[in-house]
Parts: C-alpha cells; structure tokens; sequence
C-alpha cells in the first residue's frame, strides 16, 4: 500500500500542477504583444493583461576588468513597481552567431549578469539553478556572472523574452520579446 502511494503522490501532483497551469491560461483571456529595437534603455511599452509593462534596460562595460553588465527589469508602468517573478530567455548574438543562451529569473523582478571574460571553450554561469522556475537566479550578494568568452569589442544584439511572470513556475503562451543592440569598445 505504502508502495503504491509513494509512487502517484508525484503523478498527482504533476497532474494537477499541469491542469491548474492550463486552466489559468484558458481563464485569463491575456493579450500579449512583442516590441523590437528600442533606445537602448526604455522599450516600448507592451500589454500584459491589465498592466502595460516596459523593460528597462542598459548595459556597461566595466573598463578596469573588462566585464560587461546587462542590467534589466520589468517594469508595470501604472505602478511603478518591478513585475515580480519575471523569467528571461537571454540570448547574445555576434552578426549572425549565437554566443550565449540561458534562462534566468528573478523572484524581484530585476536581473543584473555580469559576463567575466575567461578562455574556457564554452562559458559557465556561476549562480543558483531553480528547478521550479527552470532558471538561474543571482545570490543575494551579487549579480548572475558568466565565465566565458561572450563579448570583445564589437557589435552584438541581445535578444530578451520575458516567458514567465508573476509565479515561478508559470509561463506565458506567447513571450514578450525585446531586441536590441549592444556595442562593445576596444
């Protein structure tokens, strides 16, 4: 007996997780839409739902390392405040080349990577994983870092899409997409 209820205990709770998942998303008649290359700073604003959201975005280069900053949040323009639980798909392109993919999430709504060159062949995130978010999140002592070889003086655009808000573990059916460019100087 005790066999059998250690063994749908996770089945049931996958099953529900999945049928409330989807019942939110059927229920919340949520419009979403994308917005491309902005100033650089402030996106344009995007619906999502009731609230209108903008990204707030910049990105420096810290001359005395050479470590570059991507520092971004989103924002509910009728309040003021940072959407909380806000997931990203990161991506980092040189011309046509993908550099860096990963999924990060921020329980506060602001996200600070910080990318620390280092020769290794790919590039290792130095951060905690969250499995119910399937995302990395920064410690609270500092940014999500990046070892690795991602940026060197040149052009690069970096691709941002916001795919959860709100809840850890909730994802949106279309994601919010911000796009735009980053120079690097030598």
């Amino acid at each position: 007996m005790w066999s059998i209820r250690r063994n749908l205990t996770p089945r049931i709770f996958s099953l529900l997780s999945t049928v409330i998942l989807i019942s939110f998303i059927l229920v919340s008649n949520t419009q979403i839409f994308g917005a491309e290359l902005g100033d650089g700073h402030n996106m344009p604003m995007v619906s999502l739902g009731d609230r209108n959201a903008m990204l707030d975005f910049s990105s420096n280069q810290l001359p005395a390392t050479n470590n570059v900053q991507l520092d971004f949040t989103l924002i509910d323009n009728k309040t003021g405040n940072n959407i909380q639980h806000t997931t990203y798909l990161v991506a980092v392109f040189n011309e046509s080349q993908r550099l860096f993919t990963e999924t990060v999430h921020s329980h506060d709504g602001h996200i600070l990577m910080e990318f620390v060159p280092s020769p290794i062949e790919s590039y290792k995130i130095n951060a905690n994983f969250d499995t119910l978010s399937a995302s990395y999140v920064a410690d609270y002592s500092g940014p999500i870092k990046v070892m690795g070889n991602i940026f060197s003086p040149g052009n690069y655009t970096v691709s941002l899409e916001v795919t959860g808000v709100d809840f850890d573990n909730l994802f949106l059916p279309t994601p919010l997409e911000f796009e735009f460019p980053v120079s690097i100087n030598g």
